[in-house]
């Protein structure tokens, strides 16, 4: 982790070139059967000079000009300047209006309170809603640009201090972060952004979450400094934050103030860039045309210790001990197992995005799962796990082996079950949840239907510890080795936790006879779908003459089936390869039957029949 982050992994630049080399170089010494970089070519998004936040006088004289980048890095020639990635080039300038979080209901109370926002300068709070989406937001209430920052009441200690004295925001720290809310490169949207491919004009891009006004990251010292003289009404109790004062709405400012503008200038230009994935595999002793795959991303914002670079030691290490056991002929897994140190993640999924649609017919067919280890350490407490119910005992298993050396030092069976979570928050130390968006796994679990994990270690809540949406240096030049150091894991035995279960799971799905996927758990979860949408939008649907009666007897006869094929797990000839590897077939294909290729509402591409109101 300290080599890795020696240096900035910005997505196409050549720092980003070098670190895939890096890593190939790494992953044939460490006796991968085949190494090879993949390289596409795709639409990335860079300012051509810093943009700047300004407040000015009446006569056009700059009053104040805000931070370009955090405290101590500003002679650091690596570290990236604040922007947003695929905002808009444009000036705009314009009275001030807060706006909490930018949802549209925020918008619409303004509105409601008689804040007209035509023509404004919006500045709103990162959280509650993505990137894009507060921007696209704004536009449609005629606001101009728009202004984000991390509230210290979220990302800070109001109280108390802040980094470098603990892991707390401090003021000049800025999350970074792309706009896009599509997945994969926006100029090939559904194939493979290679050198002969299509491409629409990347002076002319559209995609879910980009709005034609300029956005800009701020600190909260900058923002404390524009906000602390609006004029207008209070903001309503649950909008206040962090930044010692009471926040008002606006438009404008008061006093002395009154006849100061904000000026907002982006600079950001949409260039074609080359990245790379590095892409390396162990071959299967049995089964070669069954992969079993294991991913991470290799880009971050600036430094980006925790994201991603925490999850890249892990699978270096997994590397280095699995390549250990091959070379010395002790192993070889029954089915392939297939990394991937995926490029440009961070501008909206796109290494991997490239790379599955490069090979989808291939990763359809032959694919058992995905494992992806993201951030794998952003707090010390509790693993969690996202995924698919498929692989939730299989995760369970490989937790019973580890022993978790962190909060309570302890190992299975002395720790809780995952379905006592709800009731012992503070000493369980597994949980799985659903599948979210925000990482590699999107492309093969919600499009291609592929049964994923994304592993973690979280902060759990507890009285008198301030909680925290993400660890507070998230995309900030704070995300740095010495923050991991101090504040993280100390002496890196969540990162070892980690390792240890996600090898453990990559071992068992490729060795396991019979492919380790529970299919009454997954069956338990159309069921509590089901539940959900009666509860929730029963009596609508049944005053508009909707029926759920097919839906449910659906749901009936699947669990039905998975009773069924779990017996047959059971009775399995074990010495007929041809009956297990038709039974295997079945429990390899049943999530790809929930994928609907022809599309669903929402952002292009996610098909997972189950999760629809997630994409909506």
């Amino acid at each position: 982790l300290r080599l890795l982050t020696q240096t900035t992994r910005l997505a196409g630049t050549a720092s980003d070139l070098q670190g895939a080399q890096y890593i190939r170089d790494r992953w044939l010494a460490d006796g991968l059967d085949h190494v090879m970089l993949t390289p596409y070519d795709v639409a990335l998004s860079y300012p051509t000079t810093p943009n700047t936040v300004t407040m000015v006088a009446a006569n056009g004289t700059v009053v104040f000009t805000g931070r370009r980048i955090e405290e101590g890095f500003e002679n650091d020639p690596d570290a990236v300047t604040y922007y947003s990635a695929y905002s808009p080039p444009g000036e705009a300038e314009g009275d001030l209006v807060f706006a909490n979080h930018g949802s549209m209901e925020d918008f619409q109370y303004l509105v409601d309170q008689g804040v007209d926002l035509a023509g404004k300068i919006v500045i709103v709070k990162y959280g509650a809603v993505g990137r894009g989406d507060k921007a696209v937001n704004a536009e449609k209430f005629g606001a101009l640009g728009v202004i984000v920052y991390s509230d210290p009441g979220d990302y800070g200690n109001p109280d108390g201090p802040n980094y470098p004295e603990t892991w707390f925001l401090s003021g000049s720290g800025v999350q970074r972060g792309s706009l896009n809310g599509d997945y994969g490169d926006l100029l090939t949207p559904g194939y493979p952004a290679k050198e002969y491919a299509y491409r629409t004009d990347i002076n002319n891009i559209t995609a879910t979450g980009l709005a034609s006004i300029p956005t800009q990251p701020i600190g909260w010292e900058d923002a404390a400094t524009l906000m602390r003289h609006l004029s207008g009404p209070a903001a309503p109790s649950d909008w206040q934050g962090g930044l010692g004062f009471n926040y008002s709405v606006g438009p404008g400012f008061v006093g002395p103030y009154a006849n100061r503008k904000v000026h907002l200038k982006v600079t950001n230009q949409n260039v074609l860039r080359r990245t790379y994935n590095v892409i390396g595999t162990i071959r299967g002793s049995v089964e070669p045309d069954r992969y079993v795959l294991y991913g991470n991303h290799r880009d971050g914002w600036v430094y980006g210790a925790v994201d991603p670079t925490s999850g890249t030691a892990c699978m270096l290490e997994i590397i280095r001990v699995l390549g250990a056991l091959v070379k010395s002929g002790i192993w070889r897994p029954k089915r392939t197992i297939v990394f991937g140190s995926w490029g440009s993640e961070e501008f909206g999924l796109i290494g991997s995005t490239e790379w599955a649609e490069e090979y989808v017919k291939t990763l359809t067919q032959r694919a058992v799962a995905y494992i992806n280890v993201d951030i794998a350490v952003m707090a010390n407490d509790t693993m969690r796990v996202r995924g698919s119910k498929l692989l939730q005992t299989a995760i369970f298993d490989a937790t019973k082996k580890v022993t978790f050396h962190v909060l309570f030092r302890l190992s299975y069976p002395n720790y809780p079950r995952p379905f006592e979570f709800r009731f012992n928050l503070l000493s369980f130390l597994f949980r799985f949840l659903e599948m979210g968006r925000g990482s590699d796994y999107v492309v093969f679990y919600h499009r291609l239907g592929i049964p994923s994990v994304d592993l973690m270690f979280v902060q759990n809540r507890k009285p008198g510890v301030q909680p925290v949406p993400i660890y507070p240096a998230y995309h900030t030049a704070f995300d740095t080795f010495d923050y991991v150091k101090r504040f993280i894991d100390p002496e890196f035995k969540a990162h070892q936790a980690v390792a240890r279960v996600a090898i453990e799971t990559v071992r068992v799905l490729s060795d396991s006879m019979i492919l380790p996927f529970d299919l009454l758990s997954f069956a338990d979860k159309m069921q509590a779908y089901l539940t959900g949408v009666q509860l929730e939008h029963g009596e609508v649907l049944t005053a508009q003459g909707v029926s759920l009666e097919y839906l449910e007897s659906a749901v009936t006869n699947f669990t039905s089936a998975a009773v069924r094929l779990e017996r047959k797990i059971g009775d399995v000839n074990k010495l007929n390869p041809l009956d297990v590897r038709a039974l295997n077939d079945k429990l390899l294909y049943l999530e790809r039957a929930f994928i609907d290729p022809l599309g669903l509402p929402g952002p292009p591409f996610l098909w997972y029949v189950s999760h629809v109101t997630l994409y909506m």
